[in-house]
């Protein structure tokens, strides 16, 4: 038993220790992770918008969505 005990007890503290630091840099990718489909989630909504001013009219997705880009400013972040 003695074994075992001082085996988990150096896994808890490095697990401790590299805890804040992973945690920190793992922030800044689910932040830009959010950014992003906040972003994608306003260029949606801008794209339906264009679509219905058009009468609904089909077939110009990727039109409309690249619209929404340059109007939100989408575009120059890519």
């Amino acid at each position: 038993m003695g074994p075992k005990a001082s085996l988990t007890t150096p896994e808890r503290s490095v697990s401790g220790a590299n805890a804040k630091p992973g945690s920190e840099k793992g922030s800044q990718p689910a932040k830009a992770a959010k950014r992003a489909a906040s972003d994608q989630g306003r260029i949606a909504q801008r794209a339906y918008e264009l679509y219905e001013q058009r009468g609904r009219h089909e077939g110009q997705d990727v039109e409309d969505w690249l619209n929404a880009e340059r109007q939100l400013g989408g575009a120059e972040e890519k």
